[in-house]
């Protein structure tokens, strides 16, 4: 266990408790992750004064432009990076993927709720894809890796219940604008880091709930030992590789020469998740067998 993480379960309470104490409370039940933060910044700095260092602030200029760098094919390890990167961005296509049904699907519920029409965003997925793949080729022209719509958003999104599409982009516009406000971004570097892990604890958990509750909604049968394996694959390669290798990267050792430091876990965990289920899809089981799976599922309804 790090040394630091009985911390980071101390200070991970503040956006929960604001998220379900202040719900349906107007604007400030719009902002718990930021109240929640802001708490603890003030407790750490009170119990634990050494934790927070104002030098990055007192350091950086007010205004700042982000370092912009253009892609270079030279180098000895430019076929390392390309096929690095190109791993990275397959594995965002599930996650994208995934990120659209979530959101489509609480976007429905509370739509349900409040008994309006359901939008049925997840039928936009084409398009989320292709968006998904412009984003990326701009990142890779201004020197940043392959993103997507990321599942922090989807957790403040899902515990805040708010999904209007006008307060995002708003959102993104005001972000890039404070990307430019150097003594901003020193403030972020003196967040303790107790406190950054708390709230990682909090968004990645929900982003963990939300897709057991998708796979709730399409009735995905653990029961399938399809759905087993695929699973499995992903979950052992992926958590356990990033946990029980340095820096999360696996060693394959007739891949050194490519990949010196070795595959990211996770990207490689979504790689074989999507060849273990095209390998299903392809040589699919016989009939009687996906009968007998069908009647032990019934069985076990």
């Amino acid at each position: 266990m790090p040394p630091n993480l009985p911390y980071h379960f101390d200070f991970y309470h503040y956006p929960i408790l604001f998220s379900v104490y202040l719900q349906n409370r107007g604007f400030l039940g719009m902002l718990p992750v930021l109240l929640g933060a802001i708490v603890g910044y003030i407790v750490s700095a009170l119990i634990a004064p050494n934790t927070v260092n104002f030098a990055p602030v007192t350091t950086a200029p007010w205004f700042a432009v982000p370092h912009f760098t253009f892609p270079s094919f030279s180098g000895s390890l430019v076929g390392t990076a390309i096929f690095s990167i190109a791993v990275m961005a397959i594995a965002t296509v599930p996650e994208s993927t995934a990120h659209l049904y979530q959101i489509s699907l609480y976007v429905d519920r509370l739509a349900t709720d409040t008994g309006r029409e359901k939008y049925e965003l997840d039928k936009n997925i084409g398009f989320n894809l292709i968006l998904d793949g412009m984003d990326d080729t701009l990142k890779g022209l201004f020197g940043s890796t392959a993103g997507t719509n990321y599942g922090e958003n989807n957790s403040l999104m899902a515990i805040t219940r708010n999904y209007s599409g006008p307060a995002l982009i708003s959102a993104g516009a005001i972000a890039i604008l404070l990307g430019f406000v150097g003594k901003l971004a020193g403030l972020v570097q003196t967040v303790p880091l107790a406190v950054s892990g708390g709230l990682a604890i909090y968004l990645f958990g929900a982003i963990g709930m939300q897709g057991i509750a998708l796979m709730q909604e399409h009735k995905v049968s653990m029961f399938d030992p399809r759905n087993l394996a695929v699973g499995a694959t992903i979950m052992v390669i992926g958590i356990g590789g990033n946990i029980g290798y340095e820096g999360g990267f696996l060693p394959i050792p007739f891949l050194q020469g490519l990949f010196p430091s070795g595959l990211p876990a996770i990207a490689t965990a979504a790689v074989l998740g999507i060849i273990v289920n095209a390998i299903f899809l392809i040589f699919k089981p016989q009939a009687a067998e996906a009968t007998m799976l069908d009647e032990a599922m019934a069985s076990a309804d």
